[in-house]
């Protein structure tokens, strides 16, 4: 289950009520994956798998632009997402009519099982930024995932409300990939 909380509001107070300019959203996202550890990293780092998820909802499109090995042994992963949103026209008028698209860039850290990642927004650029973690953990036959990632949307008076329909849609599309990967695992050991 998620969790998440406002972190560092900033803003101006005003001789009649407090208005937001910008809030930092911290999400945690704690998953028990019912398969072997090495398991669930080898097929994380699966090209093949990677590209079978292009519809992971609430996203609309999700593509793997680039996967390659590092020099220094660490894996990069690129993909671009498109959100699937359905806001009210005060939220258009700082993001436009385009559904909310960003590229991921992805940094897989084989000595510390863990991911690192960033979105580089396509839309409204100067107004979003997130990045986190994804670590991996072997657990008495499963394997524990925490996604960790902070959130932040500069638009006065809606940031809230736009950062808590990323949080959710980053928290089930985190929970529909980890379906489908147990899925995936299931077809593969059969």
């Amino acid at each position: 289950m998620g969790r998440w909380a406002s972190r560092g509001c900033y803003g101006v107070a005003g001789p009649t009520r407090w208005r937001r300019y910008a809030a930092d959203v911290r999400f945690e996202l704690e998953q028990r994956i019912p398969a072997p550890y090495d398991a669930v990293v080898s097929t994380s780092l699966d090209e093949s798998y990677q590209r079978s998820l292009t519809n992971l909802p609430p996203l609309r499109n999700r593509e793997v632009v680039e996967q390659r090995e590092m020099e220094d042994g660490r894996i990069l992963r690129v993909t671009r997402c498109v959100l699937a949103l359905n806001a009210g026209s005060a939220v258009k008028r700082f993001i436009g009519d385009e559904d909310p698209a960003w590229v991921e860039e992805a940094i897989w850290h084989p000595e510390e099982s863990q991911w690192t990642w960033n979105v580089i927004p396509e839309v409204a650029k100067e107004l979003l930024s997130a990045a986190g973690t994804i670590a991996l953990a072997e657990g008495d036959g499963e394997t524990h995932r925490r996604v960790i990632g902070d959130v932040k949307v500069r638009v006065p008076l809606y940031g809230g409300k736009v950062e808590g329909w990323i949080v959710d849609g980053l928290e089930r599309t985190y929970q529909e990939e980890s379906r489908r990967l147990v899925e995936w695992l299931e077809r593969e050991n059969a």
